[in-house]
């Protein structure tokens, strides 16, 4: 490891991996956004006392490029314009100054707050059109409880699917948040976009998607785990038949391990 770049070796020492550990903690180790940091430091493009700053907007930066190139569940399809995480940073930091120092003022409150995770800095986007995507025109701080609520607040459907196969065609509700859909359910815990199954309290089986999958605007992330999969038996009406003057109606069983319902009408 002899070739250098700006002075620096392209690897952190294991010795400087252990001081920033005892600084910030073990959660700290990812030695790329170290280097990042030590370099601008270095060219004195930053100031050292800003340093687990730029280390938590390289991480942050670094997620939404790697989420928005493989299409990882709601990042489907959105445009991020860096393909690197140092570019992004840099231009955070030459651009971007009212973001920068929100940013530094904000990691400091995560420290002070023992890094709980609802404090943390993350880059957010201000309009969530896909095509805008995450752009330095189109991003902002925002505390990461604050990024989880408006995920949250967005409306979400759940679907009925019944306890028996009697009930073959799902009823559905709409609801303004996934935290009300809880709230209605009496569940301390919802995900939505899975495509699996959600057992209730009164024995139900809901479907939690949202909005713009239930409208077929994005499509659910298959989950390709097997081991951890659960097969779930459904029924799609073929016929009926008729024994003593008894009208029964034939169901045929089919299996699947995840499920996206589509609502072609408008809503």
């Amino acid at each position: 490891m002899s070739d250098k770049k700006k002075g620096r070796p392209y690897m952190v020492l294991p010795s400087e991996i252990n001081n920033w550990n005892e600084k910030y903690g073990e959660n700290t180790y990812l030695p790329r956004a170290i280097l990042c940091t030590q370099t601008l430091i270095e060219n004195e493009i930053i100031d050292e006392e800003h340093e687990f700053a730029c280390y938590l907007l390289f991480k942050s930066i670094e997620s939404r490029i790697h989420s928005c190139r493989y299409e990882q569940g709601v990042y489907k399809g959105v445009h991020c314009a860096w393909s690197d995480p140092i570019s992004g940073v840099m231009d955070v930091i030459k651009y971007k100054s009212e973001m920068w120092q929100g940013w530094i003022e904000q990691t400091k409150i995560f420290l002070d707050n023992d890094q709980q995770q609802s404090y943390r800095p993350t880059v957010d986007r201000r309009d969530t059109d896909p095509k805008i995507g995450y752009r330095l025109s189109n991003i902002a701080m925002l505390p990461f409880g604050q990024n989880s609520y408006k995920a949250q607040a967005k409306p979400v459907y759940a679907f009925e699917m019944g306890n028996n196969q009697t009930n073959v065609i799902p009823t559905f509700r709409r609801y303004d948040s996934i935290t009300d859909a809880k709230r209605d359910m009496g569940l301390p815990k919802l995900d939505n976009d899975t495509g699996v199954f959600t057992n209730t309290q009164d024995g139900k089986m809901v479907l939690i998607q949202s909005e713009q999958s239930t409208t077929g605007q994005k499509n659910i992330e298959v989950d390709s785990n097997e081991n951890e999969q659960k097969v779930y038996t459904g029924y799609i009406p073929i016929g009926q038949i008729e024994i003593d003057g008894q009208l029964y109606t034939i169901n045929q069983p089919f299996t699947f391990e995840q499920m996206q319902i589509k609502l072609r009408d408008k809503i």
